[in-house]
């Protein structure tokens, strides 16, 4: 059970409702992720605005995306995150063995260069808290400047999500189970 209760529109202030309304928008629903964070209105509409260029409006490919997206969400074990995003990157064309790959920490060893190299930048970023002269160059080289800030915009947005959701043991969706193990 969460440890904060799961807002509920027709109990919040007008702002409350303000940012619900936003948030229910702008993702065609207020998830129990949402509904959590919305114990604080502006918190939740500003981490909302941020996410939503996060999943919505970044140009990354999709692919690399999805790579940021999973490895981020598994260096925080957050298993609301990971399992959530398993469709999406799925549709992203990543399969089975590169998921499991990420899963079971043994990423990037085994991708093809280009997956590598995503995954690579994202876990020495959140390992290290920096990342090396050739790590950078070898993601920038693939996806420009702005693709390397763009990268950095979705794992901080996730991987922050991840963490946020296991502070307040968010549970997943009923009727779905987790797909990470530890």
């Amino acid at each position: 059970m969460a440890r904060v209760p799961f807002a509920q529109r027709d109990t919040m202030t007008p702002d409350g409702q303000e940012a619900w309304d936003e948030i229910e928008g702008s993702r065609g629903g207020v998830a129990r992720n949402y509904a959590a964070i919305l114990n604080n209105p502006q918190a939740a509409r500003n981490m909302a605005t941020l996410g939503g260029y996060a999943r919505f409006e970044t140009p990354l490919d999709p692919r690399v995306k999805a790579l940021a997206v999973l490895t981020a969400a598994r260096e925080a074990s957050g298993h609301y995150v990971w399992t959530v995003n398993q469709r999406s990157a799925k549709e992203a064309g990543i399969d089975d063995a590169v998921i499991a790959a990420i899963h079971e920490y043994r990423a990037p060893a085994g991708l093809d260069s280009k997956d590598a190299a995503v995954v690579q930048f994202v876990l020495e970023l959140l390992r290290q808290h920096r990342v090396s002269d050739s790590t950078f160059e070898g993601l920038r080289s693939r996806i420009g400047d702005a693709g390397v800030i763009d990268v950095l915009v979705v794992v901080a947005y996730y991987h922050g999500l991840a963490h946020t959701l296991q502070a307040l043991d968010v549970e997943l969706p009923e009727g779905v189970s987790s797909a990470l193990t530890y």
